[in-house]
């Protein structure tokens, strides 16, 4: 990997740069989980919990604080026991019968596709030693030794056929988690759908109109406008614009459609194999000629 040696970035894992969060930890992380996921199947009306649930890289987080904050009501994060209170909480789980009373909040895949290769790219540059230990050889073998991970376009054709065949951030791939809860684009009852692409173009309007649609009940106008400026991409990036790209943040470039400046015809045509009929299922897409109408170089 050119400019992105693993070598150093192991040796400042072994110093101490992204040290490995304590076993005991990750475990109890991954049980509440669990057991949250079981608490809101079979009683989340009851906890009064409000399901923020998306695929990884959806824009989930970042609703879901603005909601829980609208709302005044909690947002746990990375909790080491189950939740038992009313709550905005945030999940990356397949859908399952009782999963209601939810957002579900959608990305285009292609854009997630582009956010995560390029979270992947800067974990691995400063030396995180879970996603070393998980993709750093991966990545050397379907991108090839010393790959520029600067090379969109040669490399998301293989990350994106490697990332459907081995989802780790959630148990389904893009396509199958989107599939499963708009039940193939008919839509569940009991949930509310919201994309990341309405909430960046209107993010006021949106964040209003979701609470609403789930609770019943009209935010403050006051106080949504306040928590949006609150969360804004300049107040969270120490003023920098959407649009204006910061590929060592976790907040990259905050923009859709961006996946048309990283991907080649090699990676569309791929795309649209593993996930182009729900490309047209939710709407992201009329049919499966999208790729022939956009002018991608490779």
């Amino acid at each position: 990997m050119s400019d992105m040696s693993t070598a150093t970035p192991r040796k400042n894992a072994r110093m101490g740069f992204a040290p490995v969060q304590n076993r005991v930890v990750v475990t109890m992380r991954s049980v509440s989980n669990r057991l949250n996921r079981i608490l809101a199947t079979k009683y989340g009306r009851t906890l009064n919990f409000h399901l923020d649930c998306e695929y990884p890289k959806a824009g989930g987080t970042w609703f879901g604080k603005m909601a829980s904050e609208v709302m005044q009501i909690p947002y746990p994060e990375h909790n080491i026991f189950p939740i038992g209170c009313a709550c905005v909480l945030h999940n990356h789980w397949p859908w399952r019968k009782g999963l209601d009373h939810a957002w579900y909040l959608r990305r285009d895949g292609r854009d997630v596709m582009v956010s995560f290769y390029f979270h992947r790219m800067r974990e691995l540059q400063a030396g995180n030693p879970t996603v070393l230990r998980r993709f750093g050889q991966v990545y050397d073998r379907i991108f090839g030794a010393g790959y520029d991970p600067n090379d969109t376009r040669r490399n998301l054709g293989p990350f994106i056929e490697h990332e459907f065949q081995n989802p780790r951030d959630s148990p389904r791939n893009w396509r199958d988690h989107v599939m499963e809860w708009h039940d193939g684009g008919r839509g569940r009852p009991g949930v509310v759908y919201l994309s990341y692409e309405e909430l960046v173009a209107d993010t006021a309007g949106t964040l209003s109109s979701s609470i609403e649609r789930l609770t019943g009940n009209r935010p403050d106008d006051w106080v949504v406008r306040q928590t949006v400026e609150k969360y804004s991409m300049a107040r969270q990036t120490g003023g920098r614009k959407a649009g204006e790209e910061d590929r060592g943040s976790f907040i990259r470039k905050g923009v859709a459609g961006d996946w048309v400046n990283h991907f080649g015809p090699t990676a569309a045509r791929r795309f649209d194999e593993l996930a182009g009929d729900a490309l047209v299922a939710v709407g992201y897409e009329e049919d499966r000629d999208w790729v022939d109408r956009y002018d991608l170089q490779d």
